[in-house]
Order: structure tokens, then C-alpha cells, then sequence
């Protein structure tokens, strides 16, 4: 009797652990920040000697370059809609915007504060925060902000589709 209770234990309980288990997982992920999630995506396009590592350095490399050509009148910051135009030129800067850079409120965006801000998904995703992006934590990085599909049947298997029941 006790070997059936065990089994039907087995049957019962492990399928509803494996649930839980998954469950778990998938309530565990981090939190993204919505100034994050814009960057995650391309971040890897900043590395600039093709190590497949993005570091603090080409960041700001990166950051220096796209303010210049914002900074179409040469001001030294960057208005509000010079500022936008960022977004055409480097589509992370759709999600954030200027209110992120300009750290001293004043409504507009200075090339120290634009270079020298953190990017929020470097920051994110650099786990060990040592200043360097692996490819793994590009990766990891990369699926957190846009999650890859769940694998399932492939479309229209099942019951009245492809290997369906036949004559229907």
C-alpha cells in the first residue's frame, strides 16, 4: 500500500512542483527599468573594437559621437528637440529620453551630462558591475528585454490541424 501511495505521489506532486518551479522562475525575473529596455536591444552595437565586449569606454566613445551629431548648433548641449532627433539617429533613445541625462533639471542636455550619465541598461546589464559587457551578459541581457517566444506545438498541429486526427 505504502509503495502505491508513493507513486501516486510521484504522479501528483511532481508534475505540480515542475509547475511550481516554473512558475517561480518566471516571477523571479528582474525588473526592468523602462529607460532600460530601449537600450538592452542594441547595446551590443556599441562595441567599438569588435571584442563581442562593450565596456564604460566605448559607451562613452559611443555617447560623444552621437552628441556631436545631435548637437547641430554646436551649443555644447542639446535642446529638447535636438534631443529627439536622437531617437532617429540611435532608436534607443526613443524610450529614454532627455529627463534621464539631464541631471541638474535645467532643460537641457550638456555633453558631460550626456557622456558621463550611465547608460541605464549598461548599468543593468553588467551584473558583475566590473565595467564590461560579456557576450553572456549581452545575451542575458538582450533576452530579459525582449523574451524569446515559449516553444509549443508548431502551428496547426494538434486536434483538427496538421497531425490532427485524419478524415476530418
Amino acid at each position: 500500500m505504502s509503495t502505491i501511495w508513493i507513486w501516486r505521489s510521484r504522479c501528483v506532486l511532481g508534475p505540480l512542483f515542475a509547475a511550481g518551479l516554473a512558475a517561480c522562475a518566471a516571477s523571479s525575473r528582474p525588473e526592468i527599468p523602462v529607460e532600460a529596455k530601449g537600450f538592452l536591444g542594441g547595446i551590443a552595437s556599441y562595441d567599438r573594437n569588435g571584442d563581442s565586449i562593450v565596456t564604460c569606454d566605448e559607451w562613452r566613445a559611443a555617447a560623444l559621437e552621437l552628441f556631436t551629431k545631435a548637437d547641430r548648433t554646436g551649443a555644447g548641449f542639446l535642446a529638447d528637440a535636438e534631443f529627439q532627433s536622437l531617437a532617429k539617429i540611435d532608436r534607443t533613445f526613443q524610450t529614454a529620453g532627455s529627463k534621464h541625462f539631464d541631471a541638474n533639471g535645467d532643460g537641457k542636455v550638456e555633453k558631460s551630462e550626456f557622456t558621463d550619465r550611465p547608460n541605464p541598461a549598461f548599468a543593468f546589464a553588467d551584473k558583475d558591475k566590473d565595467c564590461r559587457l560579456t557576450s553572456l551578459e549581452l545575451q542575458v541581457a538582450r533576452n530579459l528585454a525582449d523574451p524569446p517566444a515559449p516553444a509549443g506545438p508548431p502551428a496547426g498541429a494538434g486536434p483538427g490541424g496538421q497531425g490532427g486526427p485524419p478524415g476530418r
